[in-house]
């Protein structure tokens, strides 16, 4: 389903919650138009009846109705999830009860008898020694044997690499370097392949 069908379908469910609007839109579902009948095969009395008495056409939500549900999804998707945003809490409580922990070694620091900046920069080295331990650091894996399955996954702060892209982010850097020394690098070696076999150009 798109986007107007997914709004168009919370709007109706949020109508069927209600008694009145549910029995109008049950209702406003059975027409002459539901059983496609000739109406020359009916009793004359039946069409004339039914002329008389028909019920209301199909409800279909208007465009402005479609706008605002739209806006509304659009506000719920961007939302983070609920466990990140707990694991976002933790993270931050956990942080918080450190600090609490080098503000005390810092008050110790402000006490002592010495130099105004070495206090600062032992108390600068204590924040920032703390900081790095809750510091979230991604580990790249080079990818060594190929799989059909694809490399194991290793959680969220693990990627995978391929070790052919690490070599050619490794070797731009080395042209780069060159080019702003103003000289190029020079040739590649030939390799020679063990068992006596011909070089590789």
């Amino acid at each position: 389903m798109d986007s107007d069908d997914i709004a168009a379908t919370r709007i109706l469910a949020r109508k069927m919650l209600r008694k009145k609007a549910r029995t109008e839109l049950i209702e406003g579902s059975y027409n002459r138009f539901t059983v496609h009948e000739d109406p020359r095969s009916l009793p004359t009395w039946f069409v004339e009846d039914e002329s008389k008495h028909r019920y209301s056409e199909r409800y279909q939500p208007s465009k402005e109705e479609l706008a605002i549900e739209k806006e509304a999804l659009k506000v719920y998707n961007a939302r983070p999830s609920k466990k990140v945003e707990q694991a976002k809490h933790r993270k931050r409580k956990r942080l918080d009860k450190a600090m609490q922990k080098i503000k005390k070694k810092a008050t110790i620091i402000a006490d002592t008898d010495i130099n105004e900046s070495s206090k600062m920069k032992q108390i600068q080295k204590l924040y920032r020694k703390e900081k790095d331990k809750h510091k979230e650091v991604k580990n790249y894996v080079v990818s060594r044997n190929f799989s059909s399955s694809g490399p194991k996954k290793g959680g969220r702060l693990t990627k995978n690499v391929d070790a052919r892209m690490r070599k050619d982010q490794r070797n731009d850097k080395y042209r780069a370097k060159g080019k702003k020394k103003g000289g190029m690098p020079g040739p590649k070696k030939a390799k020679v392949q063990k068992g006596g076999g011909r070089p590789k150009q």
